[in-house]
């Protein structure tokens, strides 16, 4: 069962997907842990892919985090974007990585046909409200504790 506070990130995930036609966001911890998970109506989807999805998602924000750090140790990366296919291509997709906090990230998947601009723009809204949500809870103190995907 959903608990209370999952369901009130997931609404906020689902005020995104709905002003841009994201097919899927989700808010992991650094180590790939899933709190919430938020998507379009897609066929076969379980929780093992969100969970497949979350830990290749810290991998990729903890190898670009150890590159940065060859350059400038002070820096943090804020936000990471890879691009499969082309904008002319229907099977290609955008995954979008942004920092919410220092161990909190946010995973966007959508089509590449999408206004990039505009969901970069929603995604930050979307972030804001997080951190003022998770501000709210005494910040990441026990995020283990909202995510039913377990």
């Amino acid at each position: 069962m959903v608990n209370l506070r999952e369901k009130d990130i997931i609404q906020i995930l689902k005020e995104l997907r709905e002003r841009t036609s994201i097919l899927c966001s989700t808010v992991f911890t650094e180590d790939g842990f899933i709190i919430a998970v938020e998507q379009a109506q897609i066929d076969e989807v379980d929780d093992d892919y969100h969970q497949s999805i979350g830990a290749i998602c810290a991998s990729i924000v903890s190898l670009a985090e150890n590159g940065v750090e060859i350059f400038h140790s002070d820096k943090e990366i804020r936000q990471i974007s890879i691009q499969a296919g082309d904008q002319l291509d229907n099977e290609g997709f955008i995954v979008v990585l942004e920092s919410i906090s220092v161990d909190t990230k946010l995973s966007v998947i959508f089509p590449t046909f999408l206004n990039l601009g505009v969901i970069l723009f929603e995604i930050k809204q979307t972030v804001q409200k997080l951190l003022k949500y998770f501000s709210s809870l005494g910040q990441n103190k026990d995020l283990a504790s909202i995510s039913s995907l377990q």
